[in-house]
């Protein structure tokens, strides 16, 4: 069984998304860009929408973990220019992020959520811990 890749503090309802999603190896094997929503995030998420974590291993709720992964890249909040730049997800839908002075937002689907821990190694993949679930992005 691979380690998860999504470890720190305040993301194990992400890594145990990443997982139930199948994610985890993928992300230790393929470079890649991940917004992972903070654990506070995802169980507002949780108790608002009725889904579990079984439930993002399926269908939409797979597509909505995989709409906050941009495949192929390793970013660095350095390398995200000034104002907006939008990107191409796993799950095939459009990411925005914005550089406003430093300070990152990222948007998918009428969602905005602010970047509240940037730029964490790990395996292939850098992650930015978010303060909302992009659920609107599929």
């Amino acid at each position: 069984m691979a380690a998860s890749v999504m470890t720190p503090p305040g993301m194990t309802w992400g890594s145990a998304a990443a997982s139930a999603a199948g994610l985890d190896a993928d992300l230790l094997s393929k470079i890649s860009t991940v917004f992972v929503p903070s654990d506070d995030a995802i169980k507002a998420y949780v108790a608002s929408s009725g889904l579990t974590t079984a439930d993002l291993a399926t269908g939409t709720g797979k597509a909505a973990v995989t709409a906050h992964v941009i495949p192929n890249t390793t970013l660095t909040s350095a390398d995200f220019p000034a104002g907006a730049s939008s990107y191409d997800t796993v799950a095939g839908s459009k990411l925005t992020v914005n550089n406003s002075g430093g300070m990152l937002t990222v948007t998918s689907g009428g969602v905005t959520a602010n970047v509240i821990q940037a730029d964490i190694t790990t395996g292939n993949a850098t992650i930015f811990l978010i303060d909302q679930v992009l659920a609107s992005a599929v």
